[in-house]
């Protein structure tokens, strides 16, 4: 490569990391590393494309540590490797898996912790766009994401036809179905109901009867986490937004839940994290349950409130959120509700302080701040009055139980 080249794609790497953040190593065409930044740690990117079989402009990995990696080659056998990018929280774990992929000295921890805090948090369809234009700028060429997904490709080739026509097969013979469908129709109707002793009777039925999930995983117990993150999903895009869960609070509940069933060691203990699950989103949507007439305006309004209960709710904020004057916002949410925007907004206050007694460290000082009650002691006063407690005592009576 001459200079003038090598030059070009140096500054074009450099500009492409302040942008996004996204460490890159360049190799020659004799795969010996010319250039990589950050400079620290010292890593070895190529060696884990040594399995990949794909030969094209730009190839996508998925490592160990479930990092993503980009290899592009350049004309005239250059390569720009860039990564790693993930699709999910950096842990301990994973600064010491990216460390042993990568062959990084213990002594280099703190720089290879900083390339992974550097890293956008990005999906694999947006990773492949970030790398192809980087490969556009340095070669000029654009990578149709098409045909690099396979999306091109005719149904019968691929594996997953083939498998599902096997399977298919084999079931007929054997008469073995899925029999889940009518069961979970009435599973997630029954969350979305918002009645947590009718969706238990229901649970607490024969299970023998109510589902055959099919294969989904190699091992039981990855079937059975397999099985809780497909249904604690349906449970929240099926069930509790359509009955009116705050959209937020639902997935935050569904990345708690999915690590929790990932912690599991045993099947038994995702069991029961099947029946905690599906009760708490029930006992969730009972409590905030959204009647069937309320319209699209005041559930808006009511979603507003929720994602800013942490700060100074004023009656011009709530209107404003739906492109409403002041007296027809108030108005609509009275006639829909039979309460005020400040009846709703203080009751609003009260539950999340009783999610936050029950499930967290916090001191009534905290809280009382955080949901920007006026003192602490107007904050107990006006907790008390609603729940007929102090907080302290709440705290004493549930706390203790999720532990």
């Amino acid at each position: 490569m001459d200079t003038e080249r090598f030059i070009r794609i140096t500054n074009l790497c450099m500009l492409f990391y302040r942008a996004e953040g996204i460490a890159f190593s360049l190799y020659d065409a004799d795969g010996i590393c010319q250039l990589q930044y950050p400079v620290a740690p010292d890593r070895n990117t190529q060696s884990l494309f040594q399995a990949s079989v794909r030969d094209c402009a730009l190839d996508i990995i998925s490592s160990p540590s479930h990092a993503a990696y980009a290899k592009m080659l350049l004309n005239g056998g250059w390569q720009i490797i860039i990564g790693p990018v993930y699709n999910g929280r950096i842990s301990a774990a994973t600064v010491q898996s990216y460390m042993e992929e990568c062959a990084i000295p213990s002594t280099q921890k703190n720089s290879a912790s900083s390339i992974l805090e550097a890293a956008p948090n990005v999906s694999l369809l947006e990773f492949f766009d970030k790398a192809a234009y980087l490969y556009y700028c340095v070669d000029g060429e654009i990578l149709d994401p098409a045909i690099y997904f396979d999306l091109m490709e005719d149904r019968e080739n691929l594996s997953v036809g083939c498998n599902v026509a096997q399977t298919m097969m084999e079931r007929k013979e054997t008469e073995t179905y899925h029999n889940t469908y009518q069961w979970e129709q009435m599973f997630y109707e029954r969350i979305r109901q918002g009645d947590p002793e009718q969706l238990e009777a229901f649970l607490l039925q024969d299970a023998a009867a109510r589902l055959n999930g099919g294969t989904m995983a190699e091992t039981p117990l990855r079937q059975a986490k397999n099985l809780f993150i497909g249904t604690i999903t349906k449970i929240g895009m099926l069930a509790a937004i359509p009955a009116g869960l705050d959209v937020e609070l639902t997935y935050q509940l569904l990345d708690s839940y999915t690590m929790d069933c990932e912690r599991a060691s045993t099947i038994p203990e995702i069991d029961r994290l099947h029946m905690t699950a599906a009760m708490d989103f029930c006992r969730r949507i009972s409590e905030t349950h959204i009647p069937n007439d309320v319209s699209r305006e005041v559930h808006a309004c009511m979603c507003y409130i929720h994602n800013h209960i942490n700060v100074p709710i004023s009656l011009d904020d709530v209107a404003a959120s739906i492109g409403r004057s002041v007296s027809y916002t108030g108005n609509l949410f009275k006639k829909e509700t039979g309460k005020t925007l400040g009846t709703y907004i203080a009751e609003c206050r009260l539950d999340e302080a009783r999610s936050l007694l029950h499930y967290t460290e916090m001191t009534l000082a905290e809280i009382s701040s955080y949901l920007c009650f006026s003192s602490q002691s107007y904050f107990q006063n006006v907790f008390k009055k609603g729940y007929g407690v102090t907080p302290m005592q709440y705290r004493r009576q549930h706390h203790s139980k999720s532990r």
